[in-house]
């Protein structure tokens, strides 16, 4: 009994000192990124940038001082979307409604105004026009009219 309970414990120290010995450490740095695009639509993104590095220290794993050891270095770069959403404005969608109708109002009022403006100087040289034609026709009447005894004149063909 003595001479198993000896061997077992042998054998435990031997795989322990021989198994190598490792350190190892992470870093790992994550950025919240938002991003919001207003308009009448709000579309919010959250992206999460997760840079993780983890760095392993390996010794050999024999009894020696002053052991060679190696450091592996392994970078990970993970980005992830958490929240991505569309939402409407409404408050927003209601003033530009408001604005384009108050525009719209603004056109109809500018062409209706437009319109009388072109009817009234429509208006203005017809009775223009009028007035030249009446004042010609009293002046062909007034250069037509011969006094007694005169023949009148006659056209030419």
């Amino acid at each position: 009994m003595k001479k198993l309970i000896i061997t077992i414990t042998a054998i435990a120290f031997t795989t322990i000192a021989t198994q190598a010995q490792v350190n190892t450490d992470t870093n790992e740095t994550t950025t919240v990124q938002k991003v919001v695009e207003k308009g009448t639509e709000v579309k919010t993104k959250v992206i999460k940038k997760t840079e993780t590095e983890n760095e392993t220290l390996v010794v050999e794993g024999t009894e020696q001082e002053d052991q060679d050891s190696k450091v592996i270095s392994n970078k990970k770069n993970n980005v992830e979307v958490v929240a991505d959403d569309i939402s409407t404005d409404v408050e927003n969608m209601d003033k530009m409604q408001q604005n384009m109708k108050r525009q719209q109002m603004a056109l109809e009022a500018s062409v209706k105004a437009e319109k009388e403006k072109a009817e009234r100087e429509k208006q203005m040289l017809l009775d223009k026009k009028m007035q030249m034609q009446k004042e010609m026709d009293e002046r062909r009447a007034m250069l037509e009219h011969r006094p007694k005894g005169m023949t009148k004149l006659k056209k030419d063909d």
